[in-house]
């Protein structure tokens, strides 16, 4: 091998190694780039403890409303500017639906279904500030009961807590990108209907069907108002999300506690032959201790019920008005304009899921707590154990369920939701 042949082979040799280098030097970096997009919540190392109300402690911190710790001026000053914002926009989508009514009535659809939302959300934000104390303190007893809970060395109970609190994070969270996403296709629909008249006057409409003063319609004031409305729509969003994340949650942590419970029975009955005295005072004692917490879970669900029943009302009642027009304007629409409304459909529906979901889950395992009771070998004790063990199955007997007017949330009350707004849909669909 000649001079110039070496030469030129060290050069391949270094621009090979270089090339690896850099390489593997820009693999480093997309993954640190990955890591710190990658939500770190979804990950298997994020610690249980601030999985506890994640989602409403989230979205109520972005409006600048935080639970049981002192509100600065600057965060109670962006609070109010929210509540303004979106109290402001929910008037500027009346006007608009109203002064179209009569003209155009698929426009004032338009307006009325994310208004109906909108509406609803803004009664949420106010209600979650009036009584933040309240859900402060009942966030805290949850705290420390589930607290008791991990003290013990149990793997049903560590997988059965694990098992729970990704549900709540991961389905709120859900829930809140559903939200974004709904009010992204209505920005998207917006500046698409612009590029699509870019050639004939231009039309100042902001991505929801608002109508404010004439000088917000026009240069310069457009772009400004045109972010104040679209930033509205986040707001509904994380209110929405917030005040849904705070009932599924305490719903599923409750399901939680009640699981403990029967995991306590169970241990407490098991089968033995010829107990003992002592052995039969221990046994009353944890009986004892079971119903004091079985008690003190019921009196914390009816706490939460006097708090959430007015705002969960409320939601289902507009939930189920504004899938109706949701899918009335999708039988209107035709194009991409009908993708807003599928996504807006799927996202308000999620969130009522979640609701009967969270309340069938906290009644089934509350029921659960006279059938372990039953199963186990209660026969086998004395007669003051079997009296307990009887009065816990007969207390099983009625669910603990959230008080709500007129119902409980329950996965049948899901399914005539749906049956109501496929009967408003019905008659709209006579009318039209």
């Amino acid at each position: 091998m000649g001079p110039f042949q070496a030469r030129f082979s060290k050069a391949l040799a270094w621009v090979a190694q270089q090339g690896a280098i850099h390489v593997a030097l820009y693999k480093e970096r997309v993954l640190q780039a990955v890591k710190i997009m990658y939500p770190r919540f979804l990950s298997r190392n994020y610690p249980l403890a601030k999985h506890l109300f994640f989602v409403t402690r989230y979205s109520f911190g972005l409006l600048g409303l935080r639970f049981g710790k002192e509100q600065s001026w600057l965060r109670l000053l962006w609070l109010v500017f929210n509540f303004v914002n979106l109290a402001h926009c929910c008037q500027a989508e009346f006007v608009f639906g109203w002064s179209h009514l009569r003209t155009s009535p698929v426009d004032a659809m338009d307006a009325f279904c994310p208004l109906a939302c909108s509406f609803t959300t803004l009664f949420k934000l106010g209600w979650m500030w009036w009584r933040r104390q309240e859900v402060a303190d009942l966030m805290d007893r949850i705290r420390l009961l589930i607290g008791e809970q991990e003290k013990r060395e149990d793997s049903r109970r560590k997988v059965a807590q694990r098992s729970y609190y990704l549900m709540v994070t991961r389905c709120g969270m859900l829930v809140f990108t559903l939200g974004s996403i709904t009010t992204g296709a209505f920005v998207l629909r917006s500046l698409w209907e612009m590029w699509v008249r870019r050639h004939q006057e231009f039309k100042f409409d902001m991505p929801f069907r608002m109508l404010f003063h004439d000088f917000a319609h026009r240069m310069p004031w457009f772009p400004v108002f045109y972010l104040y409305s679209t930033w509205s729509g986040q707001v509904t969003v994380y209110a929405f999300a917030g005040t849904d994340g705070f009932f599924f949650g305490f719903t599923l942590y409750m399901a939680f506690l009640l699981q403990a419970l029967r995991y306590d029975i169970q241990d407490a009955l098991k089968p033995i032959r010829d107990p003992s005295v002592r052995e039969s005072k221990i046994c009353c004692q944890r009986l004892a201790d079971i119903v004091d917490r079985h008690n003190e879970i019921e009196k914390i669900v009816k706490e939460f019920s006097g708090i959430m029943a007015a705002p969960t009302f409320v939601h289902f009642v507009s939930a189920s008005l504004v899938i109706a027009t949701s899918v009335i304007d999708i039988l209107l629409y035709s194009g991409y304009n009908i993708i807003r409304y599928v996504v807006y459909t799927f996202t308000v529906s999620s969130a009522i899921f979640l609701y009967c979901y969270g309340g069938t889950e906290m009644s089934t395992e509350s029921l659960s707590l006279g059938e372990a009771a039953y199963s186990s070998a209660w026969y086998t004790w004395d007669r003051e154990t079997r009296r307990r063990v009887f009065l816990i199955i007969l207390r099983a007997q009625r669910p603990i369920t959230v008080r709500v007017p007129f119902f409980a949330p329950s996965l049948p009350v899901f399914t005539s939701v749906i049956k109501f707004t496929g009967s408003i849909v019905a008659l709209a669909k006579t009318i039209l």
